[in-house]
């Protein structure tokens, strides 16, 4: 753990914000730190507008099939406002209260540091054999992490340019796990966790979790809607009964005539989503094994990210990093942006333990 929180600091020490960052050093930092464990691993670069180009990360460790689980998450990093004032200075990681500190901590350059030592893990135990190996990784597919650009700008001249300009890197992807969910709330005596199955696709669009709305046929609608979901696999039958009572997640409301027409619309076009049917046992029960009473409640984000790149190429993704219950969102895009030690040992335990038993 003490690994993930020192990368975790050297990696928030870059600034890397979208209006005056730069990613190239943290980019050069990756690379060069999974190199000394033994990874391949190279930088990629993608033309932008404004003539800086894009930098991103990928690295992979072999395994007995080149099949690959891909762990990805993005290192550039919203701005902020130098006029407001923070506790511990934004671009340098500080450690005070069991907490790291600073801009990107939770969007998202811990999971950078938490992939950072799966990959580690993955190097490690691929050359061993036996019972030595027992209770290592050694894994049947091959694992790659890929680090990208310019998702704080839309992906356009980041994820989905790389794609389009080096399609290779992505051939014999099976699954991606990225960000965008793993956030817990309480419902009734459960805890549960978001399972990013899906997500907006336009800042026009306002498909997410369901605000109730009025009574009469606006409660039928939501039923409808919300079904369509639940058929098409980006729901599960509990986010009916979640709608009706609650309605947001963290106080996110959303309206309620815009909400149903873009969520009519983008099941109209969506594909049905297998991620959960297939998947949704071995994250479950990875995440029980360090919360025995969290349950997880797949959804389509009201915000969007990188993985709709993935998603728009046919690429099965989820998004999930399971933080503590007492994590709260705060700071993300905004002032004292933290992730708590418990968050880290807490998605680095659940995590290891999925890339352990899961199947493709």
């Amino acid at each position: 753990m003490q690994q993930i929180k020192d990368w975790l600091k050297q990696l928030i020490d870059y600034n890397t914000t979208m209006d005056d960052g730069d990613t190239a050093a943290c980019a050069a930092f990756i690379v060069n730190t999974v190199q000394d464990i033994g990874i391949q691993a190279d930088i990629y670069k993608t033309a932008c507008a404004s003539g800086k180009p894009a930098h991103h990360v990928y690295a992979s460790v072999p395994g007995r099939s080149r099949e690959t689980i891909l762990l990805h998450a993005h290192m550039d990093t919203a701005s902020y406002d130098r006029n407001r004032s923070w506790h511990f200075h934004p671009d340098q990681g500080t450690e005070y209260r069991g907490c790291i500190f600073g801009r990107g901590a939770l969007d998202c350059k811990s999971q950078i540091a938490v992939w950072m030592q799966l990959m580690a893990d993955a190097a490690a135990s691929s050359a061993l054999t036996g019972e030595t190996g027992t209770e290592t990784l050694l894994l049947p597919y091959t694992l790659a992490m890929l680090v990208t650009d310019r998702e704080e700008q839309g992906g356009e001249a980041g994820l989905d340019a790389l794609m389009r300009e080096c399609p290779e890197l992505f051939e014999d992807i099976c699954l991606v796990i990225g960000e965008g969910g793993g956030f817990p709330f309480p419902f009734r005596d459960r805890l549960y966790y978001t399972f990013q199955t899906g997500e907006r696709e336009d800042e026009d669009s306002k498909s997410g979790l369901a605000d109730p709305g009025p009574a009469g046929s606006e409660d039928s609608k939501q039923d409808r809607i919300l079904q369509t979901g639940v058929d098409k696999g980006y729901y599960a039958p509990m986010i009916l009964d979640y709608c009706r009572e609650c309605g947001s997640i963290a106080g996110r409301r959303l309206d309620t005539e815009p909400l149903y027409n873009g969520m009519e619309e983008w099941f109209a076009k969506a594909p049905d989503s297998k991620v959960y049917s297939v998947y949704g046992d071995v994250f479950r029960k990875a995440l029980q094994s360090e919360v025995p009473e969290a349950e997880l409640m797949p959804c389509i984000t009201p915000g969007y990210s990188d993985n709709r790149w993935f998603r728009k190429r046919g690429i099965p993704v989820i998004g999930f990093f399971p933080l503590d219950i007492r994590n709260t969102l705060s700071g993300i895009h905004g002032v004292d942006e933290y992730i708590s030690e418990r968050s880290l040992h807490l998605a680095y335990h659940v995590m290891l333990r999925i890339l352990k038993e899961i199947r493709i």
